[in-house]
């Protein structure tokens, strides 16, 4: 069984990769989404915005980087973040709320949106690196009447 003070050290180190992910998405550093992705081999997404089919390392790349190119005024919150460890696979759970301004380039345009979607990432070690092997992301239906629950934001017990 591993050490209660490995387990949560390794928790924490995932959560910190997880928060990391979504400020580099924020920050607009699109480039550097793609370092976050396990080998093009191995990863896969569902998403909660078109094409909603499962996307591989290349596609969910492109449309990482469109989504987050054509949004200013971005912010976030992670919600209820839960790190669960299997046999060296870290699965992270929780709830992603966002707002943003998307911006239609062609037309000058601009219209808020908001929503809240459940998510889960996997994540494996590469080259002594945690890396998300798998992302789903699904929308929460009238999620703002729906009440919180669940542990603060960012604690990942």
């Amino acid at each position: 069984m591993t050490e209660t003070w490995r387990s949560d050290g390794t928790k924490r180190e995932v959560a910190s990769v997880v928060h990391a992910f979504f400020e580099a998405g924020k920050d607009k550093e699109l480039a550097s989404l793609a370092r976050f992705h396990s080998p093009a081999n191995l990863f896969t997404k569902f998403d909660d915005v078109p094409p909603y089919t499962r996307e591989g390392s290349d596609e969910a790349f492109v449309f990482e980087q469109a989504s987050f190119a054509n949004v200013s005024d971005h912010s976030y919150k992670l919600d209820d973040l839960r790190i669960d460890l299997v046999e060296g696979v870290a699965v992270a759970t929780f709830y992603h709320d966002y707002s943003c301004m998307f911006v239609n380039d062609h037309s000058f345009e601009g219209r808020t949106v908001a929503s809240r979607s459940r998510v889960t990432m996997l994540f494996a070690r590469f080259d002594g690196s945690w890396k998300i092997v798998h992302e789903h992301f699904s929308s929460v239906p009238d999620w703002q009447e729906i009440p919180r629950q669940g542990n603060k934001e960012g604690e990942t017990l």
